[in-house]
């Protein structure tokens, strides 16, 4: 019980347990005096001068408070006030009741801890502790909200490794893990206090940046993470150099919607990568439209992928030692909505698109072993049969027995088929550079040409390596080849190189008498194009089977 004054006039035995004084030594002395942890204390005139205001301290009146006991630990001290009212307000009494709730207290603090650090985990990624696609979403919309009705912007950059299945490949999945974990700081660093960076998955990273100077300050951004990411990594004795690209987009928040940034972002993110990886590229309402129409594009190829909708033509291939026809080249193809007849292939990324190359290679190869059996069977003359394979064939661990079983059901050898590989996905320096798919092919008596020689993606220092049968020259340099003196020295290399290393030599894009007299003339054994016939059908192909005749250039 205290005064008006504050002055305490008598404690019960409780209040000495919970505070550790006796009632003799706090007779007469206000609490501020003694019980107040040091952070909290105040003046001592503060403490002379008080008195209860009883337009605050009425009966019923609550207050938890932080005290201090004798010992000098701390606890929470519940009270609660009652007034009893004297004659005159001398005579007022203060009652209060003193509860010890530390324990109920720190369960609250404990609880809320639990709560925050649930929170956090729920909207952070563990990898990197930058937030997650749930937190993305959720600061994109209050972003939006916040900014309907004014002139706000919302900035999204959109980010992607380049080639990260690499580092993962190459290093481990630790080394990845480490590059990820750069990636987040150094956008977290770039982005400062102005926005959210999210991973919303994989190597995909995404930054809000929340009202920007304009697309200036968004580029600026953008290059700033690029070039942070030049400082290589460093993952236990290696040095990573890690590349990214980014999309960018910038809208008013008062139109914007979450969803259509994240789409018009991932547009952008993907023409970035498609322009040749390490960009920077801004969404445009054209790029938009092309994606849409892409899309458009896709959806009716994969509705003929899985109706049988894919067609097939030969490419006849002309052997100029024995003057005949021997083999053909077996080409998908696509009737495009608006385009015609086209190479489906041509329109997909060998990125992204894996499964829909694989689905028409394999057409393209089973296809074409029962188009040329037709041949076969017409003619009686044993035709080879080539098809062109990439990376999303050949890295299916199933593929060479698919490979065999369908040469076993068109009555095919497998030496009768030749398998061209594009010289550009052929690298031995490179795990996956499909240098052990060409072992495979030839361990079941598949021949291998490397195609598109010359085309200036691969090097002569693959055929050290490559246990292939034949080059193929690329179009490219047979284009222009009477008038190139060059090209004709170019080529004539590499026959001399190729024969040294057992390859014949094959041209492909021969459209004149005179490219395929000087290509007989160096040595190239076998020709296709325009000379020839243009891509056929198998009715088209035994028709010009019967009827061609070869007409050689006359000077």
């Amino acid at each position: 019980m205290q005064d008006i004054y504050g002055r305490i006039e008598w404690t019960n035995p409780a209040y000495s347990r919970i505070t550790g004084f006796s009632a003799e030594e706090i007779r007469g002395r206000r609490p501020q005096e003694f019980i107040l942890p040091p952070a909290n204390q105040i003046s001592a005139e503060e403490i002379e001068t008080f008195r209860f205001d009883l337009t605050k301290f009425r009966s019923g009146t609550e207050e938890l408070i932080l005290n201090r006991r004798k010992d000098g630990k701390f606890f929470w001290n519940q009270l609660t006030f009652a007034v009893v009212e004297g004659k005159t307000l001398e005579d007022t009494k203060i009652i209060l009741i003193c509860r010890d709730v530390t324990n109920q207290v720190e369960h609250v603090k404990d609880l809320e801890h639990a709560r925050i650090r649930l929170k956090h985990q729920a909207e952070h990624d563990d990898l990197t502790g930058v937030a997650n696609r749930g937190k993305l979403n959720s600061y994109l919309l209050e972003r939006i909200a916040e900014g309907v009705g004014g002139n706000a912007r919302i900035g999204i950059i959109h980010f992607d490794l380049d080639h990260f299945k690499d580092i993962n490949d190459s290093h481990g999945h630790g080394a990845g893990d480490t590059v990820l974990r750069h990636v987040a700081t150094v956008m977290s660093r770039v982005l400062g206090n102005k926005g959210l960076v999210a991973r919303i998955g994989g190597d995909e990273f995404v930054a809000v940046v929340s009202d920007p100077q304009g697309r200036e300050e968004m580029e600026d951004l953008g290059n700033r993470i690029i070039e942070g990411l030049t400082k290589p990594v460093r993952v236990d004795r290696h040095q990573v150099r890690v590349t990214g690209s980014v999309g960018l987009v910038l809208a008013d928040a008062a139109t914007a919607s979450a969803s259509e940034l994240m789409n018009h972002a991932d547009i952008a993110l993907y023409a970035a990568k498609r322009s040749g990886r390490s960009q920077i590229c801004w969404y445009t309402d054209a790029l938009g439209a092309a994606h849409r129409h892409r899309r458009m594009i896709l959806a009716q190829l994969d509705e003929d992928l899985e109706n049988s909708g894919l067609s097939l033509m030969l490419i006849p291939q002309y052997d100029m030692e024995s003057r005949r026809i021997t083999g053909y080249e077996a080409a998908a193809c696509w009737l495009h909505p608006s385009e015609g007849l086209v190479d489906p292939v041509s329109l997909l990324s060998a990125q992204d698109d894996t499964k829909r190359i694989a689905q028409i290679e394999l057409f393209a190869l089973r296809e074409g072993l029962n188009k040329v059996r037709r041949l076969r069977d017409v003619s009686k003359v044993a035709f080879f049969m080539s098809v062109n394979l990439s990376g999303a064939s050949l890295k299916d661990a199933g593929f060479v027995a698919q490979l065999r079983q369908a040469a076993w059901e068109a009555g095919f050898e497998t030496s009768d088929i030749v398998v061209e590989l594009d010289e550009k996905i052929i690298r031995f320096d490179e795990q996956d550079g499909l240098s052990g798919s060409v072992d495979l092919l030839k361990e079941i008596g598949c021949r291998v040409a490397l195609d598109k020689f010359g085309g200036g993606h691969g090097g002569a220092g693959q055929l050290i390596y490559l246990n292939a049968d034949r080059l193929k020259l690329c179009p490219m340099l047979v284009a222009g080849l009477e008038e190139c003196r060059e090209k004709q020295q170019l080529i004539q290399s590499i026959i001399r190189l190729a024969g040294n290393m057992g390859l014949t030599i094959s041209a492909a894009g021969v459209d004149t008498a005179t490219q395929a007299d000087l290509l007989r003339q160096f040595g190239c054994t076998m020709v296709q194009g325009k000379i020839i016939a243009e891509p056929l059908s198998v009715t088209e192909a035994e028709i010009h089977m019967r009827e061609f005749e070869f007409q050689e250039h006359r000077a």
